[in-house]
């Protein structure tokens, strides 16, 4: 079942203390990895600034939004993403799961039910 992944990131002292060529040639690297993830079947919904004025903010600066083909595929993206050194230089929190419909999650949060681990 495929699965939304959405990144929320931030920068971190390490990358603003990298040349520009430096971080240039870490985004080259990104953009690389992310036509290698779409030739693997993962949709790039799309990347964004975290709008400042956003109700109730996320305390992060930058958004990404993907589809992926399974929780399985899920797990090997975080891999390869901490492989990268991402994590090195920007702070970032997740989310991730399955869509579900509006009713299925209101019934969840009506139940108390809560996310349940993978087997």
């Amino acid at each position: 079942m495929s699965q939304i992944f959405i990144e929320l990131y931030s920068y971190r002292p390490a990358w603003i203390a990298l040349q520009p060529d430096e971080r240039a040639r870490f985004s080259d690297g990104v953009q690389a990895a992310l036509v290698e993830l779409t030739s693997n079947g993962v949709e790039v919904i799309g990347w964004g600034f975290n709008d400042l004025e956003a109700d109730r903010r996320a305390p992060y600066d930058f958004f990404c939004i993907y589809r992926v083909p399974s929780f399985e595929f899920q797990r090997a993206f975080d891999d390869a993403v901490a492989a990268s050194g991402w994590h090195d230089f920007f702070e970032q929190h997740s989310v991730s799961g399955a869509l579900a419909a509006p009713a299925e999650i209101l019934a969840a949060n009506v139940a108390l039910r809560r996310p349940e681990p993978h087997a």
